[in-house]
């Protein structure tokens, strides 16, 4: 290879070896969207939110609630890495209580802070 040619290939693979970043996603990222049917009212963290369905999005340490569009509550929260895939998506209840969100296909949960104990699965 003369000296040229191998120049070119370096210069072409610095270049390439730069652009990767911009191509790959991080995978420490973590965010999660989902949409949960609230039977009754719940608590999520130190935010009262009222029957009905929500659009949660999940991002780094904190959660957003939306109804119709507004965003109604925002939590800290925490993840968690599951055994396995969930199989579907779900919410998990400690009596009125929102304490994890599971979606299906993931490994990843998220987790919200209350002090409880006893803990009721709900399927979204």
């Amino acid at each position: 290879m003369s000296r040229h040619a191998l120049a070119h290939f370096l210069t072409t693979l610095a270049i390439m070896a730069m652009a990767v970043p911009i191509w790959a996603k991080s995978t420490t990222q973590r965010d999660l969207t989902t949409t949960i049917d609230l039977d009754s009212t719940a608590k999520v963290g130190s935010k009262t939110l009222s029957a009905g369905e929500y659009k949660v999005i999940a991002e780094g340490s904190q959660a957003r609630f939306e109804r119709d569009g507004k965003t109604v509550a925002e939590v800290p929260c925490t993840w968690k890495t599951l055994p396995n895939k969930a199989v579907n998506s779900e919410f998990l209840m400690d009596r009125d209580h929102l304490t994890e969100i599971q979606v299906g296909g993931k490994t990843q949960a998220v987790e919200f802070s209350n002090i409880q104990t006893n803990s009721n699965r709900k399927m979204s």
